[in-house]
């Protein structure tokens, strides 16, 4: 069994998430500590809304809450956890593996023949090591394409 994915993912999905209600946070609390948030709402609920809607847009976007916290590599399968629920997903079931990239960050996207718990896509961060290194990323995925064509027959 080999760790293919980015060690700290979990860490990292909830740094996104608490680096947000920071920034709403941050927006908010001046005209709350000076009365304007209760005198003239207006102003505040228009950038309000409007953050929101950027927040809204990123996490769309970059779709980080679909990425898995772990993915081992066990030749034959792959043990895959996100959240509280696992899977074990074997490489037959594999009908494409492909390198994207999204706000600087590169993922793998691993589609299946049939849903999984998961769903019938699995997307992590690669490890660390190989993050600016876009050829070693493609790699991995070459290989874990192959490895599942030959278990399809």
């Amino acid at each position: 069994m080999q760790v293919i994915s980015f060690k700290n993912t979990a860490l990292f999905k909830r740094g996104i998430w608490l680096s947000a209600a920071a920034l709403v946070v941050f927006v908010a609390t001046p005209a709350a500590l000076d009365g304007n948030l209760w005198r003239n709402p207006l102003p505040s609920a228009i950038a309000g809304g409007i953050l929101g809607a950027t927040l809204i847009f990123f996490f769309w976007k970059t779709q980080i809450h679909r990425l898995a916290d772990e993915v081992l590599d066990c030749h034959d399968s792959l043990k895959v956890r996100r959240g509280r629920v696992e899977d074990a997903v074997p490489l037959s079931r594999i009908v494409s593996v492909t390198v994207a990239s999204s706000g600087g960050f590169h993922r793998i996207t691993v589609k299946l023949r049939e849903r999984s718990k998961l769903g019938n896509r699995i997307e992590f961060l690669p490890q660390a090591s190989l993050w600016s290194n876009v050829r070693a990323i493609s790699a991995v995925a070459e290989d874990l394409a192959e490895r599942a064509r030959r278990q399809s027959g």
